[in-house]
């Protein structure tokens, strides 16, 4: 039997090697093109996104926007990504389509199609599905169009109870390492009846791969034009010169910084009681150039483990934000920039298989972040300050809806958002979901969302006192409560809300806890509440309503230096509390006038 491909994350460090070998020519642009050219790539993946929203089935999809595309060039560089792309998914994107060249390598040809999920090849959990079309010009394989989305099923034991599935990878769902489902214009059915048959929504979901795949060709006709128009030549020298220049950026932000080694760290809870799980970091800073050492406790046997693609797409989007790098993001961004996962069989460089690693795009993908955060926090300027965000809330559900007595599955990705956090000189974003997603999942229309699913919103709301203090405040959390209309639902969670708020940088700290920290309850019809107390699910039942509550996002400076009128308005916006203003921000309100107690507040603020 012939062996298979060899995965990516066969040695202990993965990533991108030394730069790709350039050409010396001197290249003749003219600054029109150039820009003209960048803006032209981006409005193809812009494309790209809109044909999925308007033509998927799946309302992860088509509502939740669960999804993100990327062109990649003719080495597996990634070319762009789009303004609203998911870090998580978009991060490893490069990964996965050299680990399909180099599968195919000589093999690959004008009207083929691939798949692929498996975190041994730059995948992370196996709902990220991603797919690749090849792109000829002239007979030469020129670029990949590529989109990654959250398939609502992908096998498994169920899509909402991981009691059988929390131990090892098999019970997660179908692994697939890359895999050509059309070739030279030809459907291997026999492949796609292999994947579908293992899919508990088979038609809803080949609808959701058309869509995709409609995406990508829309996008080889685009780049096809622009070739045609500036000719391949000019084209060619124009994607050196912005991947050259992105590489400048990054080059001259790490050079700005001191040369030496910092370390950070963050924590992931556990399931229940105190434990916690220290995730590390090393910077290491010599030049122009920096390497990123991750560290972490033994593999969990749960799903809150972190394949390489997942920790490399966390690690380089801590960097660009840390780094102060602004979009466009491609290849040229990252040629300064090694990352060291550390050896495998860890949390952060997961061993697949065996390890689950379902949860990985939530916990520790935010932790991952965190911990690399922590380490340049003490070494960028303070401008450049960032906090981390609330922990992601999404959840699975699935029920028997009782007007069809079928079988049922949604993915509720940001009904309850947690709030970003806050930047030097910026309170956070008020809910936007986990840092994960970036602030690009977007929130189901309440209607639609109904229409679609056996279920009613019954509230969605901000959470009084849930933005971590500072001197700029951590953004507010939306707390949802739905009601399955008569059936019992089951809702099931990536990674835990309930014990450790979001970080807080630059002297930031709260003192009012426990409205920071998330909640998952069921409440029965005779309003008694069950908490999960961060359990990977709970169950209601008929009659009964899930309520969701996640986090908010951390705080950024002492918070006894935020001004007062400012916490007066967020008093009277609903924002933070009279207790929260005194405990949290030291400022004194008098609850009849709502005005601000000066003596009282400067007599607190003393310390």
């Amino acid at each position: 039997m012939a062996e298979g491909p060899e995965p990516l994350g066969s040695g202990p460090v993965v990533g991108f090697r030394e730069p790709l070998m350039k050409s010396e020519q001197p290249r003749n642009i003219d600054i029109t093109t150039l820009t003209t050219i960048s803006g032209a790539l981006s409005s193809v993946v812009d494309e790209m996104s809109n044909v999925v929203l308007r033509t998927a089935r799946s309302p992860v999809f088509k509502l939740a926007k669960d999804f993100s595309c990327s062109l990649c060039d003719w080495q597996g560089r990634q070319l762009v990504q789009g303004d609203a792309e998911l870090p998580v998914q978009v991060g490893s994107i490069p990964l996965v389509c050299r680990a399909v060249a180099a599968t195919y390598e000589g093999r690959v040809f004008p009207g083929d199609v691939f798949l692929c999920n498996d975190p041994a090849f730059g995948g992370t959990h196996l709902n990220d599905t991603a797919l690749l079309q090849p792109v000829f010009c002239e007979n030469e394989l020129s670029f990949w169009a590529i989109v990654r989305a959250h398939w609502l099923d992908i096998g498994g034991v169920s899509p909402s109870d991981l009691r059988n599935a929390q131990s090892d990878i098999y019970g997660e769902g179908v692994r697939i390492a890359p895999i050509r489902i059309i070739e030279r214009g030809e459907h291997r059915s026999d492949i796609m009846r292999l994947l579908f048959d293992n899919f508990r929504f088979p038609k809803q979901q080949h609808s959701d791969l058309l869509s995709m795949m409609a995406a990508c060709s829309v996008a080889s006709r685009r780049l096809l034009e622009i070739v045609a128009r500036y000719g391949k030549k000019s084209f060619i020298a124009c994607i050196e010169e912005i991947y050259d220049r992105n590489e400048s950026r990054a080059r001259n932000a790490i050079a700005a910084l001191p040369d030496g080694t910092v370390e950070g760290f963050s924590y992931m809870s556990a399931r229940s009681g105190d434990e916690r799980f220290e995730i590390r970091t090393k910077l290491t800073i010599s030049g122009d150039r920096l390497q990123i050492s991750l560290s972490g406790p033994p593999q969990l046997r749960d799903v809150r483990n972190s394949p390489f693609g997942a920790t490399h797409a966390a690690a380089y989007h801590a960097a660009a934000i840390s780094l102060g790098l602004k979009p466009p993001f491609n290849d040229g961004i990252f040629r300064s920039i090694e990352i060291d996962y550390g050896p495998l069989g860890t949390i952060v460089n997961a061993r697949v298989p065996p390890s689950p690693v379902l949860g990985c795009t939530t916990q520790p993908f935010n932790e991952i972040i965190d911990s690399v955060r922590a380490a340049f926090s003490q070494i960028v300027p303070k401008e450049r300050l960032t906090a981390g965000w609330g922990a992601a809330a999404a959840t699975s559900l699935a029920g028997i809806n009782p007007q069809t007595n079928r079988f049922y599955a949604h993915f509720h990705p940001n009904a309850a958002a947690g709030g970003s956090g806050a930047t030097w000189g910026n309170d956070g974003w008020s809910s936007v979901g986990s840092e994960g997603a970036g602030g690009a999942v977007q929130r189901e229309s309440v209607e639609l969302l109904e229409y679609e699913m056996p279920m009613l919103v019954h509230s969605l709301e901000y959470r009084t006192d849930s933005g971590g203090a500072g001197r700029w405040r951590g953004g507010i959390a939306m707390d949802c409560a739905w009601e399955p209309i008569g059936h019992g639902q089951t809702s099931r969670f990536h990674g835990t809300i309930e014990h450790i708020a979001a970080l807080g940088v630059g002297g930031a700290f709260s003192t009012l806890l426990a409205p920071k920290l998330g909640r998952r309850t069921a409440i029965d019809p005779d309003g008694a509440e069950r908490d999960a107390n961060g359990d990977s699910r709970i169950h209601s039942v008929a009659g009964g309503t899930l309520r969701m509550c996640p986090p908010g996002g951390g705080g950024v400076g002492d918070p006894f230096e935020r001004p007062p009128e400012t916490v007066l308005e967020d008093v009277r916006d609903g924002l933070v509390s009279i207790d929260g203003a005194r405990l949290d921000y030291g400022v004194v309100i008098d609850a009849d006038r709502l005005e601000v107690d000066r003596g009282a507040t400067a007599e607190l603020r003393k310390r």
